[in-house]
């Protein structure tokens, strides 16, 4: 494949901040992560509005004061996961271990599960070190997600994920290589929190409907994998973190494929719910999550024929 310049150039400068960034003192890095975050939540009046909406339906109870402080923190923890992201790099290039950084305690139920099973996570904490630490701790994992349209930025970061025995599979067909490696005795792993625009399955979040991601559960459905829902959250201001990972469940099977798949999704959200309300300043709160409704005559708990199976998603 020819390379273009612009790639090289590109390449280059991302590596090199990446690099950077790995060796900034922590208080300096984070705080200024934060400060970012905290200033985009307030120039940037389209995602704070997002995000408002979002928090006000999951917490109802709470002041708009409350809520406003909670959307500032967590675009904090956003603008935080890309030092993250540098920091395992560079923590990896040395081989250094991920209990180093992450607490595995609140994980042994979950790490003491045999795979084959499938592991979600929502966009809670830091979900690049989640995904690591399961690779790591499973000897390996395979995922779905974006990958870069730079081949030589892509290659490095395939390389550094390799080295804890992470595997992403590109999200158009993704699927397919996710099940293969579970067919395999493989652990999957993939983030399921955001609005589905394409074949999503309409079902409650925090009280309102919402275009699902379905094909970790349609995998599970058919082939009875175990899941297990957990998030590796940040402890302190820096690169420290716990893992909140319980035991493996099995969906429930009836023959019934529309409505076992609608149930799977409501269970997931349900769990997903659970690990967000432990740390809700950490979490992805201006995403527009209920963007994508229902069509007219819509009712609930039926899903079309074509979204029980199939393997692409169209999240936004």
């Amino acid at each position: 494949m020819k390379v273009r310049f612009v790639d090289r150039v590109v390449h280059v400068a991302a590596v090199t901040a990446i690099s950077l960034a790995a060796r900034v003192p922590q208080w300096f890095g984070y705080g200024l992560a934060m400060l970012l975050g905290r200033l985009f939540f307030v120039v940037d009046r389209r995602r704070r509005r997002y995000a408002m909406t979002f928090l006000r339906q999951a917490f109802p109870e709470r002041s708009d004061a409350e809520l406003r402080r909670i959307g500032s923190a967590a675009t904090g923890n956003l603008f935080k996961v890309p030092l993250d992201m540098a920091r395992l790099t560079r923590l990896l290039a040395r081989g250094g271990d991920l209990h180093e950084v992450v607490d595995h305690e609140g994980g042994a139920a979950g790490l003491a599960a045999k795979p084959p099973f499938l592991a979600v996570t929502p966009h809670l904490g830091s979900w690049e070190i989640a995904a690591a630490a399961m690779a790591q701790a499973f000897g390996g994992g395979h995922g779905v997600a974006r990958v870069s349209k730079n081949p030589l930025l892509q290659r490095w970061i395939a390389a550094n994920r390799a080295r804890c025995g992470l595997v992403i599979h590109p999200r158009r067909g993704g699927i397919r290589g996710l099940s293969r490696a579970l067919e395999q005795g493989a652990v999957g792993l993939q983030v399921v929190d955001q609005n589905q625009r394409l074949r999503g399955v309409f079902a409650p979040f925090f009280g309102r409907i919402a275009s699902c991601e379905r094909a970790a559960a349609s995998l599970a459905l058919r082939h009875d994998y175990p899941m297990a829902v957990g998030a590796v959250l940040r402890v302190g201001s820096g690169f420290r973190f716990r893992m909140v990972l319980p035991a493996p469940f099995r969906l429930t099977r009836t023959g019934d494929r529309r409505r076992d798949l609608y149930q799977a999704v409501c269970e997931i959200n349900r769990r997903v719910e659970e690990l967000i309300r432990l740390a809700p300043e950490q979490y992805l709160w201006i995403h527009d999550r209920y963007r994508t409704q229902p069509p007219p005559g819509w009712v609930e708990g039926v899903v079309d024929d074509g979204e029980v199976d199939g393997d692409s998603a169209g999240d936004e």
